[in-house]
Protein backbone atom coordinates (compact mmCIF):
# COMPACT_ATOMS: atom_id res chain seq x y z
CA UNK A 1 0.00 0.00 0.00
CA UNK A 2 2.90 2.57 0.86
CA UNK A 3 4.44 1.52 -2.64
CA UNK A 4 0.70 2.33 -4.78
CA UNK A 5 0.72 5.81 -2.42
CA UNK A 6 4.16 6.72 -3.12
CA UNK A 7 3.53 6.27 -6.88
CA UNK A 8 0.19 8.01 -6.53
CA UNK A 9 2.02 11.06 -4.81
CA UNK A 10 4.86 10.95 -7.73
CA UNK A 11 2.06 10.76 -10.34
CA UNK A 12 0.25 13.65 -9.16
CA UNK A 13 3.62 15.97 -9.11
CA UNK A 14 4.26 14.72 -12.46
CA UNK A 15 0.78 15.69 -13.62
CA UNK A 16 0.75 19.61 -11.88
CA UNK A 17 4.23 20.14 -12.83
CA UNK A 18 3.42 21.31 -16.18
CA UNK A 19 0.42 22.33 -17.94
CA UNK A 20 -0.40 19.45 -19.86
CA UNK A 21 0.56 15.60 -18.84
CA UNK A 22 0.55 14.21 -22.52
CA UNK A 23 -0.89 11.32 -23.93
CA UNK A 24 1.31 8.42 -21.87
CA UNK A 25 -0.89 9.94 -19.30
CA UNK A 26 -4.52 9.97 -19.97
CA UNK A 27 -3.65 6.34 -22.31
CA UNK A 28 -1.93 4.34 -18.98
CA UNK A 29 -5.35 4.27 -17.12
CA UNK A 30 -9.15 5.33 -17.21
CA UNK A 31 -8.57 5.82 -20.87
CA UNK A 32 -7.00 2.60 -22.44
CA UNK A 33 -9.73 0.55 -22.20
CA UNK A 34 -13.26 1.79 -23.71
CA UNK A 35 -14.76 4.28 -21.88
CA UNK A 36 -18.62 5.54 -22.33
CA UNK A 37 -18.37 6.89 -26.13
CA UNK A 38 -15.12 6.56 -26.11
CA UNK A 39 -13.35 3.24 -28.05
CA UNK A 40 -10.27 2.56 -26.43
CA UNK A 41 -6.48 4.11 -26.62
CA UNK A 42 -5.66 2.11 -29.25
CA UNK A 43 -8.73 2.85 -31.43
CA UNK A 44 -7.11 6.40 -31.56
CA UNK A 45 -3.52 5.37 -31.67
CA UNK A 46 -4.94 3.80 -35.48
CA UNK A 47 -6.12 7.54 -36.47
CA UNK A 48 -3.94 9.21 -38.67
CA UNK A 49 -4.13 12.61 -36.10
CA UNK A 50 -1.87 9.52 -33.85
CA UNK A 51 0.04 9.08 -36.87
CA UNK A 52 1.10 12.63 -38.23
CA UNK A 53 4.55 11.93 -37.04
CA UNK A 54 6.05 9.20 -36.33
CA UNK A 55 9.57 7.84 -35.58
CA UNK A 56 11.00 6.54 -39.42
CA UNK A 57 10.27 2.36 -40.04
CA UNK A 58 9.50 0.37 -42.66
CA UNK A 59 6.08 0.70 -42.37
CA UNK A 60 5.66 4.04 -42.43
CA UNK A 61 7.89 5.55 -44.98
CA UNK A 62 5.83 6.03 -47.82
CA UNK A 63 7.82 7.15 -50.66
CA UNK A 64 10.15 5.72 -52.84
CA UNK A 65 13.61 6.20 -51.74
CA UNK A 66 15.12 4.57 -54.50
CA UNK A 67 14.44 7.77 -56.63
CA UNK A 68 16.02 11.11 -57.50
CA UNK A 69 13.76 14.36 -56.51
CA UNK A 70 14.26 17.28 -58.86
CA UNK A 71 13.71 20.99 -57.83
CA UNK A 72 12.78 21.77 -61.52
CA UNK A 73 14.57 24.06 -64.13
CA UNK A 74 13.62 27.18 -61.83
CA UNK A 75 16.12 26.12 -58.97
CA UNK A 76 18.36 24.54 -61.12
CA UNK A 77 17.90 21.51 -61.66
CA UNK A 78 18.95 20.63 -58.23
CA UNK A 79 17.98 17.17 -56.68
CA UNK A 80 17.31 15.40 -53.89
CA UNK A 81 18.27 11.82 -53.35
CA UNK A 82 17.94 9.46 -50.47
CA UNK A 83 19.96 6.59 -48.75
CA UNK A 84 18.59 3.93 -46.35
CA UNK A 85 21.55 2.22 -43.78
CA UNK A 86 21.00 0.28 -40.45
CA UNK A 87 17.26 1.35 -40.00
CA UNK A 88 17.57 4.85 -40.94
CA UNK A 89 16.92 7.22 -43.24
CA UNK A 90 18.83 10.12 -44.83
CA UNK A 91 18.18 12.70 -47.48
CA UNK A 92 20.95 14.25 -49.80
CA UNK A 93 20.36 17.86 -50.88
CA UNK A 94 22.66 18.20 -54.52
CA UNK A 95 23.14 21.93 -55.28
CA UNK A 96 23.82 22.96 -59.13
CA UNK A 97 27.11 23.95 -57.88
CA UNK A 98 28.61 23.00 -54.62
CA UNK A 99 28.96 20.70 -52.35
CA UNK A 100 25.88 18.40 -51.17
CA UNK A 101 24.56 17.97 -48.00
CA UNK A 102 23.31 15.11 -46.01
CA UNK A 103 20.42 15.13 -43.34
CA UNK A 104 18.98 12.39 -41.18
CA UNK A 105 15.31 12.06 -41.36
CA UNK A 106 13.93 12.05 -38.08
CA UNK A 107 10.35 12.26 -38.60
CA UNK A 108 8.12 11.48 -41.26
CA UNK A 109 4.61 14.54 -41.46
CA UNK A 110 1.59 13.26 -42.53
CA UNK A 111 0.76 10.00 -44.37
CA UNK A 112 -3.00 9.88 -45.48
CA UNK A 113 -2.55 12.23 -48.66
CA UNK A 114 0.99 12.93 -49.10
CA UNK A 115 4.24 12.52 -46.89
CA UNK A 116 6.71 15.06 -46.11
CA UNK A 117 10.06 14.59 -43.68
CA UNK A 118 11.58 16.26 -40.97
CA UNK A 119 15.01 17.06 -40.12
CA UNK A 120 16.96 18.91 -36.96
CA UNK A 121 19.02 21.80 -38.05
CA UNK A 122 20.53 22.53 -33.96
CA UNK A 123 17.24 22.76 -31.52
CA UNK A 124 14.61 23.37 -34.58
CA UNK A 125 13.35 20.90 -37.20
CA UNK A 126 12.67 21.76 -41.24
CA UNK A 127 10.79 20.15 -44.30
CA UNK A 128 13.29 18.89 -46.80
CA UNK A 129 12.09 20.60 -49.96
CA UNK A 130 9.91 16.97 -51.51
CA UNK A 131 6.75 15.40 -50.67
CA UNK A 132 5.20 12.25 -51.32
CA UNK A 133 1.75 12.03 -53.02
CA UNK A 134 -0.41 8.92 -52.58
CA UNK A 135 -2.63 7.57 -55.23
CA UNK A 136 -5.39 8.92 -53.22
CA UNK A 137 -6.75 9.01 -49.79
CA UNK A 138 -4.47 6.00 -47.62
CA UNK A 139 -4.20 4.44 -50.78
CA UNK A 140 -0.24 3.81 -51.81
CA UNK A 141 -0.73 1.96 -54.05
CA UNK A 142 1.75 4.25 -56.25
CA UNK A 143 2.79 7.69 -55.78
CA UNK A 144 5.05 10.57 -56.93
CA UNK A 145 7.43 12.64 -55.97
CA UNK A 146 6.78 16.40 -55.91
CA UNK A 147 9.02 19.52 -54.97
CA UNK A 148 7.84 20.96 -51.78
CA UNK A 149 8.89 24.98 -51.46
CA UNK A 150 12.41 24.55 -52.93
CA UNK A 151 12.47 27.82 -52.62
CA UNK A 152 13.25 27.62 -48.97
CA UNK A 153 16.57 25.73 -49.69
CA UNK A 154 17.46 26.59 -52.98
CA UNK A 155 18.52 29.79 -55.28
CA UNK A 156 17.03 29.87 -58.67
CA UNK A 157 20.68 28.97 -59.67
CA UNK A 158 20.08 25.88 -57.71
CA UNK A 159 22.74 26.57 -55.22
CA UNK A 160 21.88 25.64 -51.41
CA UNK A 161 20.78 28.76 -49.35
CA UNK A 162 22.31 30.34 -46.24
CA UNK A 163 20.73 29.04 -43.16
CA UNK A 164 19.97 32.41 -42.42
CA UNK A 165 17.28 34.18 -40.37
CA UNK A 166 15.29 33.34 -43.37
CA UNK A 167 15.44 30.19 -43.49
CA UNK A 168 14.86 29.78 -40.00
CA UNK A 169 11.86 31.76 -40.02
CA UNK A 170 10.56 28.93 -42.28
CA UNK A 171 11.19 26.34 -39.50
CA UNK A 172 8.98 23.46 -39.33
CA UNK A 173 8.62 24.85 -34.98
CA UNK A 174 7.70 28.59 -36.25
CA UNK A 175 5.15 27.43 -38.99
CA UNK A 176 3.58 24.02 -38.15
CA UNK A 177 4.40 22.68 -34.75
CA UNK A 178 1.16 24.35 -33.01
CA UNK A 179 -1.37 22.33 -34.94
CA UNK A 180 0.45 19.15 -34.69
CA UNK A 181 1.98 18.38 -31.42
CA UNK A 182 0.25 18.21 -28.06
CA UNK A 183 1.36 21.68 -25.98
CA UNK A 184 3.57 21.99 -23.42
CA UNK A 185 2.68 24.42 -21.34
CA UNK A 186 -0.19 27.11 -21.40
CA UNK A 187 2.24 30.04 -22.28
CA UNK A 188 5.94 30.26 -23.94
CA UNK A 189 5.68 26.79 -25.66
CA UNK A 190 7.24 28.71 -28.78
CA UNK A 191 10.67 30.46 -28.60
CA UNK A 192 13.15 32.20 -29.74
CA UNK A 193 16.31 31.24 -29.46
CA UNK A 194 18.70 34.26 -29.65
CA UNK A 195 22.82 33.86 -30.54
CA UNK A 196 24.52 36.92 -31.52
CA UNK A 197 22.38 37.92 -34.68
CA UNK A 198 21.19 34.34 -34.97
CA UNK A 199 17.36 33.70 -34.02
CA UNK A 200 16.08 30.24 -34.48
CA UNK A 201 12.72 28.96 -33.51
CA UNK A 202 11.88 26.65 -31.24
CA UNK A 203 8.36 24.60 -30.22
CA UNK A 204 8.12 21.98 -26.78
CA UNK A 205 5.54 19.57 -26.31
CA UNK A 206 4.65 17.78 -23.72
CA UNK A 207 6.68 15.13 -21.51
CA UNK A 208 9.34 16.74 -22.38
CA UNK A 209 8.83 16.78 -26.58
CA UNK A 210 8.34 13.35 -26.13
CA UNK A 211 8.01 11.68 -29.82
CA UNK A 212 4.66 10.12 -28.32
CA UNK A 213 3.38 13.44 -27.72
CA UNK A 214 4.53 14.82 -31.63
CA UNK A 215 0.92 13.82 -32.37
CA UNK A 216 -2.55 15.82 -32.39
CA UNK A 217 -3.40 14.01 -28.86
CA UNK A 218 -6.26 13.66 -25.79
CA UNK A 219 -5.05 17.19 -24.81
CA UNK A 220 -5.31 19.10 -28.30
CA UNK A 221 -8.89 18.69 -28.05
CA UNK A 222 -10.17 18.37 -24.70
CA UNK A 223 -7.39 20.80 -22.81
CA UNK A 224 -4.93 19.98 -20.12
CA UNK A 225 -5.89 18.46 -17.13
CA UNK A 226 -6.39 20.24 -13.77
CA UNK A 227 -6.44 16.47 -11.71
CA UNK A 228 -7.79 12.81 -12.98
CA UNK A 229 -10.70 12.02 -14.80
CA UNK A 230 -14.56 13.27 -14.31
CA UNK A 231 -14.96 16.63 -13.32
CA UNK A 232 -11.11 17.09 -12.87
CA UNK A 233 -10.56 17.92 -16.29
CA UNK A 234 -10.41 21.48 -17.55
CA UNK A 235 -12.89 21.31 -20.39
CA UNK A 236 -16.20 19.38 -20.67
CA UNK A 237 -15.99 19.41 -24.67
CA UNK A 238 -20.06 18.68 -24.59
CA UNK A 239 -20.76 21.87 -22.11
CA UNK A 240 -19.08 24.43 -24.43
CA UNK A 241 -21.27 26.76 -26.42
CA UNK A 242 -22.00 26.20 -30.05
CA UNK A 243 -19.32 28.05 -31.42
CA UNK A 244 -16.57 27.08 -29.03
CA UNK A 245 -17.36 23.41 -30.04
CA UNK A 246 -16.39 24.02 -33.84
CA UNK A 247 -13.74 26.14 -32.49
CA UNK A 248 -11.76 22.89 -30.81
CA UNK A 249 -11.82 21.59 -35.14
CA UNK A 250 -11.10 24.65 -35.79
CA UNK A 251 -7.92 25.53 -33.88
CA UNK A 252 -5.73 22.87 -36.56
CA UNK A 253 -8.84 23.29 -39.79
CA UNK A 254 -8.42 27.07 -40.59
CA UNK A 255 -5.77 28.79 -42.67
CA UNK A 256 -3.99 31.52 -41.69
CA UNK A 257 -1.77 33.31 -38.79
CA UNK A 258 -1.03 33.56 -35.20
CA UNK A 259 -2.62 36.63 -33.82
CA UNK A 260 -0.52 38.91 -34.78
CA UNK A 261 0.97 36.96 -37.74
CA UNK A 262 4.46 35.91 -36.53
CA UNK A 263 3.10 31.84 -36.32
CA UNK A 264 0.91 30.44 -38.86
CA UNK A 265 -0.79 28.22 -35.70
CA UNK A 266 -2.94 29.71 -33.65
CA UNK A 267 -1.13 31.78 -30.43
CA UNK A 268 -1.19 35.33 -28.92
CA UNK A 269 2.19 36.74 -29.02
CA UNK A 270 1.89 39.81 -27.07
CA UNK A 271 1.22 37.04 -23.87
CA UNK A 272 2.68 34.09 -25.21
CA UNK A 273 -0.44 32.02 -24.58
CA UNK A 274 -1.25 28.88 -26.57
CA UNK A 275 -4.62 28.88 -27.23
CA UNK A 276 -6.84 26.34 -24.79
CA UNK A 277 -9.76 24.87 -25.80
CA UNK A 278 -13.33 26.61 -24.36
CA UNK A 279 -12.26 29.83 -25.47
CA UNK A 280 -12.73 31.93 -28.47
CA UNK A 281 -10.61 31.00 -30.94
CA UNK A 282 -11.00 34.66 -32.80
CA UNK A 283 -8.57 35.67 -29.87
CA UNK A 284 -5.90 33.44 -31.38
CA UNK A 285 -5.71 33.42 -34.70
CA UNK A 286 -5.99 36.20 -38.28
CA UNK A 287 -7.64 34.45 -40.64
CA UNK A 288 -6.00 34.37 -43.95
CA UNK A 289 -7.73 31.67 -46.38
CA UNK A 290 -6.62 31.02 -49.99
CA UNK A 291 -9.59 31.37 -52.22
CA UNK A 292 -10.88 31.01 -55.48
CA UNK A 293 -11.72 34.57 -57.29
CA UNK A 294 -15.27 34.32 -56.01
CA UNK A 295 -13.85 34.96 -52.37
CA UNK A 296 -15.44 32.28 -51.18
CA UNK A 297 -14.33 28.85 -52.10
CA UNK A 298 -11.49 27.21 -50.98
CA UNK A 299 -8.92 26.65 -53.26
CA UNK A 300 -6.05 25.63 -50.22
CA UNK A 301 -6.66 22.80 -47.70
CA UNK A 302 -7.50 22.74 -44.00
CA UNK A 303 -9.98 25.71 -44.34
CA UNK A 304 -13.30 23.37 -42.87
CA UNK A 305 -13.36 25.35 -40.26
CA UNK A 306 -13.73 28.72 -43.00
CA UNK A 307 -16.01 26.72 -45.38
CA UNK A 308 -18.44 25.66 -42.97
CA UNK A 309 -19.08 29.37 -41.68
CA UNK A 310 -20.38 29.79 -45.19
CA UNK A 311 -22.91 26.71 -44.74
CA UNK A 312 -26.35 26.03 -44.04
CA UNK A 313 -25.31 23.89 -41.26
CA UNK A 314 -23.61 26.51 -39.69
CA UNK A 315 -26.64 27.44 -36.59
CA UNK A 316 -25.43 29.54 -34.10
CA UNK A 317 -29.49 28.70 -32.86
CA UNK A 318 -30.10 25.90 -32.92
CA UNK A 319 -26.67 24.51 -32.25
CA UNK A 320 -27.47 21.17 -33.79
CA UNK A 321 -24.04 20.49 -36.67
CA UNK A 322 -20.86 20.26 -35.29
CA UNK A 323 -17.82 18.55 -37.17
CA UNK A 324 -18.10 15.10 -34.60
CA UNK A 325 -22.01 15.08 -36.15
CA UNK A 326 -20.38 13.73 -38.98
CA UNK A 327 -16.55 11.97 -38.24
CA UNK A 328 -15.46 10.31 -35.45
CA UNK A 329 -12.21 11.68 -33.84
CA UNK A 330 -11.34 9.05 -31.81
CA UNK A 331 -11.18 5.68 -34.17
CA UNK A 332 -10.97 4.84 -37.70
CA UNK A 333 -14.36 3.68 -39.19
CA UNK A 334 -15.68 1.73 -42.20
CA UNK A 335 -15.91 4.84 -44.10
CA UNK A 336 -12.92 7.06 -45.79
CA UNK A 337 -11.90 10.35 -43.48
CA UNK A 338 -13.62 8.52 -40.31
CA UNK A 339 -17.26 9.28 -41.23
CA UNK A 340 -19.25 7.74 -39.30
CA UNK A 341 -21.71 6.87 -41.99
CA UNK A 342 -21.91 6.44 -45.88
CA UNK A 343 -22.29 9.59 -47.00
CA UNK A 344 -22.40 8.53 -50.99
CA UNK A 345 -25.90 6.50 -49.43
CA UNK A 346 -29.44 7.32 -50.17
CA UNK A 347 -30.19 5.05 -48.29
CA UNK A 348 -33.38 6.01 -45.81
CA UNK A 349 -31.74 6.79 -42.11
CA UNK A 350 -28.26 6.70 -43.57
CA UNK A 351 -25.65 9.57 -44.11
CA UNK A 352 -27.07 13.06 -45.56
CA UNK A 353 -30.67 10.97 -45.62
CA UNK A 354 -30.79 10.95 -42.02
CA UNK A 355 -31.73 14.72 -41.75
CA UNK A 356 -32.51 15.19 -45.49
CA UNK A 357 -34.95 12.14 -46.06
CA UNK A 358 -37.05 13.96 -48.39
CA UNK A 359 -33.75 14.65 -50.99
CA UNK A 360 -33.59 11.03 -51.37
CA UNK A 361 -37.24 10.91 -53.28
CA UNK A 362 -36.96 10.00 -57.16
CA UNK A 363 -40.00 10.19 -59.77
CA UNK A 364 -39.70 6.93 -62.59
CA UNK A 365 -35.45 6.80 -61.29
CA UNK A 366 -34.73 10.40 -61.25
CA UNK A 367 -34.27 12.32 -58.38
CA UNK A 368 -36.70 15.29 -57.56
CA UNK A 369 -33.84 17.20 -55.95
CA UNK A 370 -31.03 16.33 -57.58
CA UNK A 371 -32.89 16.41 -61.19
CA UNK A 372 -29.95 13.49 -62.20
CA UNK A 373 -31.26 9.54 -62.01
CA UNK A 374 -31.22 8.44 -58.77
CA UNK A 375 -27.95 6.12 -59.45
CA UNK A 376 -25.69 8.60 -59.83
CA UNK A 377 -27.63 11.17 -57.07
CA UNK A 378 -25.28 11.03 -54.16
CA UNK A 379 -25.22 14.23 -52.22
CA UNK A 380 -21.72 14.88 -52.06
CA UNK A 381 -21.43 15.29 -55.52
CA UNK A 382 -22.93 17.93 -56.07
CA UNK A 383 -22.70 19.40 -52.17
CA UNK A 384 -19.18 18.40 -51.40
CA UNK A 385 -17.49 19.72 -54.10
CA UNK A 386 -13.58 18.87 -54.70
CA UNK A 387 -12.03 22.30 -54.68
CA UNK A 388 -9.22 22.03 -52.88
CA UNK A 389 -5.50 20.95 -53.17
CA UNK A 390 -3.66 19.05 -50.58
CA UNK A 391 -1.67 16.80 -52.73
CA UNK A 392 -3.02 16.37 -55.98
CA UNK A 393 -5.41 18.78 -57.81
CA UNK A 394 -9.03 18.83 -56.21
CA UNK A 395 -8.41 16.13 -53.53
CA UNK A 396 -10.33 17.93 -50.94
CA UNK A 397 -13.86 18.76 -50.23
CA UNK A 398 -15.64 21.99 -49.78
CA UNK A 399 -17.57 22.21 -46.37
CA UNK A 400 -19.68 24.65 -46.94
CA UNK A 401 -22.22 22.17 -48.84
CA UNK A 402 -23.12 24.50 -51.73
CA UNK A 403 -22.38 23.94 -55.17
CA UNK A 404 -20.32 26.02 -57.23
CA UNK A 405 -22.46 27.36 -59.86
CA UNK A 406 -21.57 26.97 -63.41
CA UNK A 407 -22.28 30.58 -64.45
CA UNK A 408 -19.39 31.53 -61.60
CA UNK A 409 -16.87 30.38 -64.33
CA UNK A 410 -17.89 32.79 -66.91
CA UNK A 411 -18.16 35.95 -64.31
CA UNK A 412 -14.56 35.44 -63.46
CA UNK A 413 -13.09 34.18 -67.19
CA UNK A 414 -11.24 37.41 -67.01
CA UNK A 415 -9.38 36.25 -64.06
CA UNK A 416 -5.71 34.37 -64.18
CA UNK A 417 -6.34 30.86 -63.79
CA UNK A 418 -10.42 31.11 -63.74
CA UNK A 419 -13.16 29.64 -61.32
CA UNK A 420 -13.53 26.08 -60.73
CA UNK A 421 -17.25 25.12 -60.89
CA UNK A 422 -18.89 21.93 -59.05
CA UNK A 423 -20.87 20.53 -62.32
CA UNK A 424 -17.49 20.07 -64.22
CA UNK A 425 -15.36 19.07 -61.93
CA UNK A 426 -17.49 16.81 -60.13
CA UNK A 427 -18.59 14.77 -63.61
CA UNK A 428 -18.44 16.91 -66.94
CA UNK A 429 -15.29 17.90 -67.38
CA UNK A 430 -13.89 15.00 -70.20
CA UNK A 431 -16.55 12.56 -69.29
CA UNK A 432 -14.71 11.84 -65.58
CA UNK A 433 -14.83 14.23 -62.84
CA UNK A 434 -13.88 13.67 -59.49
CA UNK A 435 -17.13 12.18 -58.65
CA UNK A 436 -17.88 10.47 -61.68
CA UNK A 437 -18.75 10.40 -65.42
CA UNK A 438 -20.97 12.67 -67.09
CA UNK A 439 -21.41 14.23 -71.06
CA UNK A 440 -18.84 16.05 -72.45
CA UNK A 441 -21.20 17.76 -74.72
CA UNK A 442 -18.48 17.41 -77.03
CA UNK A 443 -16.04 19.43 -75.23
CA UNK A 444 -12.48 18.37 -74.51
CA UNK A 445 -10.27 20.20 -71.97
CA UNK A 446 -6.77 19.72 -71.40
CA UNK A 447 -5.64 22.02 -69.13
CA UNK A 448 -6.60 20.68 -65.34
CA UNK A 449 -5.94 23.60 -63.57
CA UNK A 450 -6.75 26.48 -65.37
CA UNK A 451 -10.36 27.31 -65.26
CA UNK A 452 -10.25 30.42 -67.85
CA UNK A 453 -9.25 28.49 -70.86
CA UNK A 454 -12.11 28.49 -74.03
CA UNK A 455 -12.57 25.29 -73.45
CA UNK A 456 -13.70 25.84 -69.77
CA UNK A 457 -16.23 28.79 -70.94
CA UNK A 458 -17.41 26.58 -73.90
CA UNK A 459 -18.16 23.64 -70.88
CA UNK A 460 -19.85 26.19 -68.27
CA UNK A 461 -21.79 28.12 -70.95
CA UNK A 462 -23.71 24.80 -71.36
CA UNK A 463 -23.46 23.52 -67.87
CA UNK A 464 -25.19 26.93 -66.80
CA UNK A 465 -28.35 26.48 -69.82
CA UNK A 466 -28.87 23.22 -68.12
CA UNK A 467 -28.82 23.90 -64.73
CA UNK A 468 -30.84 27.33 -65.42
CA UNK A 469 -33.75 25.01 -67.20
CA UNK A 470 -33.30 21.98 -64.51
CA UNK A 471 -33.10 23.93 -61.29
CA UNK A 472 -35.82 27.06 -62.69
CA UNK A 473 -33.67 29.54 -62.95
CA UNK A 474 -35.29 32.18 -65.25
CA UNK A 475 -32.36 34.00 -66.57
CA UNK A 476 -31.96 36.96 -69.28
CA UNK A 477 -34.84 37.15 -71.74
CA UNK A 478 -34.74 39.41 -74.66
CA UNK A 479 -38.08 41.27 -75.51
CA UNK A 480 -39.45 42.12 -78.73
CA UNK A 481 -39.22 45.46 -79.47
CA UNK A 482 -37.22 48.22 -81.35
CA UNK A 483 -33.91 49.30 -81.24
CA UNK A 484 -33.61 51.96 -77.86
CA UNK A 485 -31.70 55.31 -78.52
CA UNK A 486 -30.22 55.02 -75.07
CA UNK A 487 -29.02 52.74 -72.50
CA UNK A 488 -31.61 52.79 -69.27
CA UNK A 489 -32.28 51.12 -66.28
CA UNK A 490 -35.74 50.81 -65.07
CA UNK A 491 -36.96 50.24 -61.74
CA UNK A 492 -37.45 46.73 -60.69
CA UNK A 493 -41.17 45.30 -60.45
CA UNK A 494 -42.56 44.45 -58.01
CA UNK A 495 -41.15 46.54 -55.51
CA UNK A 496 -40.81 45.44 -52.25
CA UNK A 497 -40.73 41.84 -53.52
CA UNK A 498 -40.57 38.57 -51.58
CA UNK A 499 -39.17 36.39 -53.38
CA UNK A 500 -38.72 37.41 -57.18
CA UNK A 501 -38.35 40.76 -58.87
CA UNK A 502 -37.76 41.83 -62.53
CA UNK A 503 -34.85 43.53 -63.37
CA UNK A 504 -35.16 45.34 -67.22
CA UNK A 505 -32.97 47.59 -68.90
CA UNK A 506 -32.24 49.08 -72.38
CA UNK A 507 -29.03 48.61 -74.89
CA UNK A 508 -28.67 51.15 -77.64
CA UNK A 509 -25.67 49.26 -79.17
CA UNK A 510 -23.43 45.84 -78.80
CA UNK A 511 -21.78 46.26 -75.52
CA UNK A 512 -20.30 43.74 -72.79
CA UNK A 513 -23.09 44.68 -69.77
CA UNK A 514 -23.05 43.53 -66.46
CA UNK A 515 -25.74 43.62 -64.10
CA UNK A 516 -25.03 43.28 -60.68
CA UNK A 517 -26.58 43.27 -57.07
CA UNK A 518 -24.93 44.63 -53.69
CA UNK A 519 -26.41 44.66 -50.18
CA UNK A 520 -26.61 48.01 -48.10
CA UNK A 521 -23.10 47.37 -46.91
CA UNK A 522 -21.72 47.68 -50.03
CA UNK A 523 -21.11 43.67 -50.43
CA UNK A 524 -21.59 42.28 -54.12
CA UNK A 525 -24.15 39.83 -53.95
CA UNK A 526 -24.94 38.29 -57.84
CA UNK A 527 -24.13 39.36 -60.99
CA UNK A 528 -27.14 38.55 -63.23
CA UNK A 529 -25.45 39.47 -66.14
CA UNK A 530 -22.15 39.85 -67.86
CA UNK A 531 -21.85 39.09 -71.79
CA UNK A 532 -21.74 41.06 -74.55
CA UNK A 533 -25.31 41.96 -76.10
CA UNK A 534 -26.61 42.95 -78.95
CA UNK A 535 -29.11 46.44 -78.93
CA UNK A 536 -32.76 45.95 -77.63
CA UNK A 537 -34.76 45.68 -74.46
CA UNK A 538 -33.86 42.63 -71.61
CA UNK A 539 -35.43 41.50 -68.25
CA UNK A 540 -33.78 39.88 -65.81
CA UNK A 541 -35.78 37.81 -62.96
CA UNK A 542 -33.96 37.53 -59.51
CA UNK A 543 -34.68 35.08 -57.26
CA UNK A 544 -33.37 36.67 -54.11
CA UNK A 545 -30.64 34.28 -54.38
CA UNK A 546 -26.56 34.87 -53.96
CA UNK A 547 -23.90 34.26 -56.84
CA UNK A 548 -24.05 31.17 -55.11
CA UNK A 549 -27.41 30.47 -54.81
CA UNK A 550 -27.75 31.67 -51.14
CA UNK A 551 -31.34 32.67 -50.62
CA UNK A 552 -30.44 36.26 -49.22
CA UNK A 553 -32.73 37.76 -46.06
CA UNK A 554 -34.83 40.90 -46.03
CA UNK A 555 -33.55 44.03 -46.36
CA UNK A 556 -32.13 46.59 -49.10
CA UNK A 557 -30.37 45.73 -52.00
CA UNK A 558 -28.92 48.09 -54.57
CA UNK A 559 -28.39 46.66 -58.69
CA UNK A 560 -26.33 48.07 -61.19
CA UNK A 561 -25.85 48.41 -64.72
CA UNK A 562 -22.48 48.52 -65.81
CA UNK A 563 -21.03 48.99 -70.04
CA UNK A 564 -17.88 48.55 -70.44
CA UNK A 565 -16.03 50.10 -68.04
CA UNK A 566 -18.62 52.95 -67.48
CA UNK A 567 -21.47 52.63 -64.05
CA UNK A 568 -24.81 53.57 -66.43
CA UNK A 569 -27.07 54.02 -63.14
CA UNK A 570 -28.00 52.46 -59.95
CA UNK A 571 -31.27 52.07 -58.04
CA UNK A 572 -32.61 50.37 -55.20
CA UNK A 573 -34.76 47.61 -54.10
CA UNK A 574 -36.19 46.04 -50.88
CA UNK A 575 -36.58 42.16 -49.66
CA UNK A 576 -39.38 41.85 -47.84
CA UNK A 577 -40.10 38.53 -46.56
Amino acid sequence: MKRILTVLILLTSSIFAQNYVGVENCGMGCHAAPLRTFPGFNSWKATLHSQIHLPPATDNMKGDFTQTVSMGSAYGNATVTFRVAAGEWFATLNPATGSPVEYKIVSTYGGGWKQRYLVKIGQSHYMLPVQWNLLKYKNNSSGNWAAYNPQTWFTTSGSLKVQDNAFRAKSWDKTCAGCHVVPGNNTNTVNAVVTGSDTAWVYSWANNSSPANMVVGCESCHGHPSGFSGTGHVKKLTDLSYERKLDVCGQCHFRGYSKNQVFEYPYDETTGKTYPVGEDLAGYIFAKPGLWPDGKTSKQHHQQSQDFKYSAHFNTTTGMMTCVTCHDPHQETAQAHQLKQDFNSLTPGVGCVMCHADKAAETNGINNHSKHPQAISQCVSCHMTHNAVTARSYDISNHSFMPIRPNLTITYSNVTGGMINTCAVACHRNGQGTRGGGPTFGITDATLTNWAEATDLALADTLWRYYQIMYGIVGLEKEESGVPTEFSLNQNFPNPFNPTTTISFSVAKASTMRLEIFNASGELVNILVNQELAPGSYKYEWDSRSLHGYTMPSGIYFYRLISGNNTLATKKMILMK
